[in-house]
């Protein structure tokens, strides 16, 4: 069972695709389970220390949890909401058997796409994947992530 530091009934669900993954920033959160992203590539570009996620007809396996309004708050502050950076969007994912939900992912902004020349053909076959396979503990707790 995962344990949440939350003291709010309202939790609401996030999708972790890059460094909220590598990071560790799922460990202390509730729901925590691996989720299919549609709609969306991850990317990986050489040039960067995180990946980025952008529109297409693709798919990609993360993790989905749940924070409360401060913990949400807290991540908008991270991914440069406020800046203009990133912004967080409700997508539709899908759980364990197919199971159909939606959860916020962040997403990089116009300005942010044109700033750092992102694209699909900058990674071809989510180079994100070696990244968290170097995390044993990730590894063993989520297999599905890299498969």
């Amino acid at each position: 069972m995962n344990v949440n530091n939350s003291t709010s009934f309202n939790l609401i669900s996030i999708v972790g695709y890059g460094t909220f993954i590598t990071r560790n920033l799922w460990k202390d959160k509730a729901n925590v389970e691996v989720c299919l992203v549609t709609n969306f590539t991850r990317i990986y570009p050489n040039n960067s220390w995180f990946p980025y996620v952008l529109r297409s007809k693709g798919s990609f396996k993360a993790l989905k949890f749940d924070v409360n309004k401060q913990e949400l708050e807290t991540l908008d502050l991270i991914e440069g909401v406020k800046e203009g950076l990133f912004e967080r969007v409700n997508t539709e994912i899908y759980l364990k058997n197919n199971k159909k939900s939606f959860a916020f992912i962040f997403i990089p902004t116009i300005k942010t796409i044109k700033s750092q020349n992102l694209s699909l053909e900058l990674d071809k076959k989510d180079r994100w994947k070696e990244e968290i396979l170097k995390s044993a503990e990730i590894i063993n707790k989520f297999p599905e992530l890299v498969t």
